[in-house]
């Protein structure tokens, strides 16, 4: 009799700190998850699923396209992958691959499988940046509508801000350069750092991650001889520069440090020590806790070592798993992610689970095998 007193009791709080539970944005929705082949190692294939949910609850599933993820050319060059980098639902039906493939899901159909570097969505267009030794550097736009993918013509044409510059990693003390067109290039920073501890990667190959702000502006960051203090420095094209703000006890990562813009329009780097929110007009590098994901979803950019990342909704936690932030997706009040177990420093997926405001319960994604990604929610 207690516990049953107890879970009325608890019941009406809980709705009470989520605020009034609405129903999920047009209450019939599909969660994208891209599987790996129960015998991928020699089929080399990827199945793009859907999983139908209704109200919070999930209902069915289907299957939408399998993809070859390697070529057939004896180099092991990645053809149609949803396992690298981010992918990006648009429109409510194309989905594009972290590296520039595009799939109509709604279609059940592969619309482009060329490897290109991802840019932005205007309208139809789908534009993508060429920077390559062999092809050359140019904009090609997909037209989502003729199902074309055409080179720009228009010299003018530019969909990515900033100037043409080059970091020389060749001297200790790293250069920034300033390529204007038609002239020489100009020494812009003559003193970019000596880069970030490597120490605990296998790839040695350093880069010095920059983030354009405009057209004219970028931030970038310069770390000591140390390698565990940095400055995080904004620079203009005319030469000039101010410090940003530090970050110091930064350890050695397995994977390079980078600037992102997060869902609230904020420039962010992360790096060995977290993740920092950069503010320019403030002059201001403060660490940023919780990542906001969208829909009143956030989750912790570090790690309780036992239980891994806080998940909350509407500032309340909800659960804490393990996790890569890139395979967490929400749509109205759901929120799915795919949940690892963690041994020995290394991360083991172990499916995917799903909450919803409407239920307030954490379920279980019934998908079978390997998940290579949680590629996001489609509204039905």
């Amino acid at each position: 009799m207690l516990k049953r007193f107890l879970a009325i009791l608890i019941i009406p709080i809980s709705l009470m700190a989520f605020g009034p539970v609405t129903k999920d944005v047009g209450n019939k929705c599909s969660l994208l998850v891209a599987m790996n082949d129960q015998q991928a190692a020699t089929t080399k294939l990827q199945h793009l699923m859907s999983f139908h949910f209704g109200d919070g609850s999930f209902t069915g599933s289907d299957k939408l396209v399998s993809v070859k993820t390697m070529k057939d050319d004896g180099k092991n060059t990645s053809y149609i992958r949803f396992d690298l980098g981010y992918n990006y639902v648009y429109r409510n039906q194309y989905v594009i691959t972290g590296i520039g493939n595009i799939i109509d899901a709604k279609n059940k159909k592969v619309l482009l499988d060329q490897k290109d570097q991802f840019v932005k969505t205007a309208g139809d267009s789908v534009v993508y940046f060429i920077n390559d030794i062999f092809r050359g550097k140019f904009y090609k736009i997909y037209d989502l509508k003729s199902q074309s993918y055409n080179e720009v013509k228009d010299l003018l044409f530019k969909a990515i801000p900033g100037k043409d510059i080059e970091v020389d990693y060749e001297s200790k003390l790293f250069k920034i350069w300033l390529y204007p067109p038609s002239a020489q290039k100009i020494l812009l920073v003559k003193d970019a750092g000596y880069g970030e501890d490597m120490s605990s990667r296998n790839s040695k190959d350093v880069k010095v991650p920059i983030y354009w702000i405009d057209n004219n502006n970028f931030v970038y960051a310069n770390y000591t001889q140390q390698q565990n203090f940095c400055t995080i420095y904004r620079v203009n094209v005319d030469k000039t520069q101010e410090a940003i703000g530090t970050i110091s006890g930064i350890p050695s990562i397995k994977t390079n440090s980078f600037f992102y813009k997060n869902t609230g329009g904020d420039i962010v780097y992360s790096c060995g020590a977290g993740t920092y929110v950069v503010d320019v007009k403030k002059k201001k590098v403060a660490q940023q806790n919780f990542e906001p994901l969208g829909n009143g979803f956030s989750v912790s950019t570090s790690d309780d070592p036992l239980k891994g990342r806080t998940i909350r909704y509407k500032d309340f936690e909800i659960g804490k798993y393990f996790c890569d932030i890139k395979n967490i997706k929400t749509y109205g009040n759901m929120i799915a992610l795919n949940y690892e177990m963690v041994y020995s420093g290394e991360s083991y997926p172990q499916g995917v689970i799903y909450w919803s405001a409407t239920t307030q319960k954490w379920k279980e994604v019934p998908v079978e095998g390997d998940v290579a990604s949680v590629v996001g929610f489609i509204e039905e």
